[in-house]
């Protein structure tokens, strides 16, 4: 065992310093552009920041990843994907200048995007995966921080398009990411389990105020996959189980009843909108513009299809986005997309879940398949965070050798807080 972990625990001091300046970047990017979004502040300001976040991030990115994978089916078929990915991009580069910024500015739906598969050539020593964890709750840091300054808006019950972007932007992009840590509870103190919670329901809460039904599915997804999680690594399952279907069943009743009752309530735009269908007319207009050969190939990384009078503002009645991912993949890179994609992931939730003996290789794999349940109410494929850690799950679920740590030396590992940068970390194996 010594053998196999010595790999995974040993980095430089040039090494460590490189991932920390590298997160910094990413920081410094992704933060300065949820800003961007509320239309509130500077964009010359904000894009400046952005710049400054990827002169530091992208050399040192690159810098650290290495481009090899220790499995072949894994090699092939990434080698493709990226081969394909950079087809999307070279076929549709943007022309002018304000497509040029929107590629490097625009984290959701820019050119920047397609970075976000590199995230698996990334070493997955568990340094890497400590500093991506403080990442997150740095992330999970800036997102109450950012709900305390736009409170307003956030609780607002009009219809105003930024004080919905404001709820999907801060809550998918900072909030989002602190999910994952709550599938892989028991690396962290007593402390940060209480903080991610606070971040679920919060995030929950402004979900419902805002009637933002993809949000909703993704906590509670969020909490049936953490509770699997925790049913696995614990014991007197009867009695939790038993404990679980009897609070649940209560939840159940008194939500019914508050929402049946509460006429005045700040969630009645939730109930409002119920089974409301608002994607079926783009969906449509989708359908009927795309060509046989643009579902196989796609239009490229700018790509539009015909959809007038949905968006406001809208001169053209062209739309480059599209809410539903798995249709916004194909409008990008087409069937061949989105083909390479679940030939890459799907297998290596398999790997996750049944051949790993520790809890980072499950909850990997539960990621995996949690992106890919969102990916038809939510837009995903981005260069954020939560696409971030797909990737780094499939790279978990791939290595043989990360499967196969004992959950007890991860558990020591991650909860060594008095660890030092300075100095290689201590694991009892």
């Amino acid at each position: 065992m010594e053998k196999i972990l010595k790999p995974f625990l040993q980095t430089t001091y040039r090494e460590r310093e490189l991932v920390n300046l590298m997160w910094i970047g990413f920081l410094l990017y992704i933060l300065s552009y949820t800003l961007s979004t509320t239309t509130y502040v500077n964009y010359v300001i904000c894009q400046f920041i952005q710049i400054v976040g990827l002169v530091l991030f992208i050399p040192l990115f690159f810098n650290l990843i290495k481009f090899r994978l220790v499995n072949t089916y894994l090699q092939v078929f990434f080698s493709l994907y990226i081969i394909w990915i950079i087809f999307i991009v070279i076929r549709d580069f943007p022309s002018n200048f304000d497509q040029l910024k929107f590629m490097l500015f625009d984290a959701w739906f820019g050119g920047i995007l397609y970075l976000s598969p590199l995230f698996i050539l990334l070493p997955l020593k568990l340094f890497y995966l400590k500093k991506l964890f403080q990442t997150i709750f740095l992330l999970a840091i800036a997102y109450l921080i950012y709900d305390v300054f736009f409170l307003k808006d956030l609780l607002s019950q009009g219809a105003s398009l930024t004080s919905l972007n404001i709820v999907e932007y801060f809550s998918k992009t900072l909030a989002v990411p602190a999910f994952f840590l709550l599938m892989v509870y028991t690396y962290h103190s007593n402390r940060k389990k209480f903080f991610l919670i606070i971040i679920l329901l919060v995030t929950i809460f402004f979900a419902l105020v805002r009637a933002r039904r993809g949000l909703l599915f993704m906590c509670g997804l969020t909490a049936v996959f953490s509770y699997l999680l925790f049913l696995s690594q614990t014991r007197n399952k009867f009695f939790l189980v038993l404990l679980t279907i009897i609070c649940g069943g209560i939840l159940f009743i008194f939500g019914l009843e508050f929402f049946s009752y509460q006429k005045h309530s700040i969630f009645d735009h939730i109930t409002d909108r119920g089974l409301e269908d608002t994607r079926s007319t783009v969906e449509i207009c989708f359908f009927q513009d795309l060509s046989f050969k643009d579902w196989i190939i796609g239009k490229g990384m700018l790509g539009e299809y015909f959809c007038p009078g949905i968006d406001q503002d809208d001169v053209t009645g062209y739309r480059s986005t599209i809410e539903t991912d798995y249709l916004q993949i194909i409008l990008k890179g087409g069937l061949m997309s989105l083909s390479l994609f679940l030939l890459i992931t799907i297998p290596a939730i398999f790997k996750g879940l049944f051949y790993s003996t520790n809890l980072l290789s499950k909850a990997a794999a539960l990621w995996i398949i949690w992106i890919l349940l969102n990916m038809y109410p939510s837009t995903i494929h981005t260069f954020t965070m939560p696409y971030i850690l797909l990737w780094i799950s499939v790279g978990i679920c791939y290595s043989k050798n990360i499967r196969n740590i004992p959950n007890e030396t991860l558990i020591s590992y991650f909860k060594e807080e008095a660890n030092s940068d300075l100095k290689q970390p201590t694991v009892n194996l």
